[in-house]
């Protein structure tokens, strides 16, 4: 027992498009939308619509989750998202979305700093403040990022990804059995702190210590608790790209089966929220076994490397 994701769910736009369709007629050549499209296999992302905001996102998402679970016994609510700008200053985004379920007067924190990594960061706020305060019943865990208020250049990560639109609603119980967090880690590598606006010779060398830091990052997160990488069920990965998970797959020797990789043509990168996304997908089609132990991964900018094992 511990703290356990009680049910999850996702909520993604009907809109998919292509990343050549997104980023026509931005200058790009034909061979970088090539590489986006064959070889690390982005087909679809998913894009809201310009009409709807970050908080009716979020409100959907909650919606569907009060429907399959009470929401009385939550304590606190965590916001984990990756673009650090997504609402004007005073606009109030967590009072907006609980207020419309009468869940304002809960304590509300956002966590933002660590890019793509942050949704693991605020797991692993959320283990913290469960073992600190161990009255703590539930914590929601809001993930969402959206950029339909942006051009659609920003979206793209020279060569790497497209990022797309999405939003996830996590129910954290304190003292669960299935799905129980065992170890997050997270870990930084500063020579890259530029992120989002490294220059290409210093994106090219992030790649170089890309797939290291993953492999690094999971076998000290599996160390934690008396493991190795290869005991390891199931990984959940982030969805950047497939080139990344055939390097780690290549270079670890570990089972392609069992890293769920569906998801990546599908919807491609959607910010921090991939993994949990993964998560719901596989327990939906009950690709997970019960007992088995797998981990989530969220790689930021920065660069920032988040995993989470946990056992279902």
């Amino acid at each position: 027992m511990g703290l356990a994701i009680k049910d999850i769910i996702v909520c993604l736009p009907e809109r998919i498009e292509s990343p050549s369709s997104l980023l026509e007629d931005q200058g790009y050549s034909k061979g970088e939308m090539h590489l986006l499209s064959k070889y690390h296999r982005l087909k679809g992302i998913p894009i809201r619509e310009e009409r709807q905001t970050l908080d009716q996102s979020l409100i959907e998402c909650v919606q569907i989750l009060k429907k399959k679970q009470s929401l009385d016994q939550v304590d606190v609510v965590l916001y984990a998202h990756s673009s650090h700008v997504q609402v004007p200053g005073d606009y109030g985004l967590m009072y907006n979305v609980l207020s419309h379920f009468g869940m304002e007067h809960l304590p509300s924190y956002g966590i933002s700093q660590l890019n793509c990594a942050s949704s693991i960061a605020a797991m692993d706020l959320a283990k913290r403040m469960t073992e600190c305060q161990p009255e703590i019943r539930q914590i929601l865990l809001l993930c969402a990022d959206q950029f339909n208020f942006l051009p659609n250049s920003w979206r793209y990560i020279r060569k790497s990804t497209v990022l797309g639109d999405s939003a996830v609603a996590l129910l954290l119980e304190n003292g669960g059995e299935r799905n129980v967090i065992q170890s997050v880690n997270i870990i930084n590598d500063t020579r890259f702190h530029a992120g989002y606006y490294a220059t290409e010779e210093e994106m090219g060398k992030f790649n170089q210590n890309y797939v290291s830091n993953i492999i690094s990052g999971m076998e000290a997160t599996a160390r934690a608790c008396g493991m190795e990488l290869a005991d390891l069920d199931y990984i959940l990965p982030h969805n950047v790209n497939w080139t990344t998970w055939k390097e780690f797959l290549h270079r670890t020797g570990f089972d392609k089966e069992r890293i769920y990789l569906d998801m990546i043509s599908r919807i491609g990168h959607t910010f921090s929220n991939d993994a949990m996304i993964n998560l719901s997908e596989a327990m939906t089609r009950g690709w997970l076994e019960k007992g088995s132990k797998f981990m989530l991964t969220s790689i930021g900018l920065g660069s920032f490397f988040g995993f989470a094992l946990l056992k279902h």
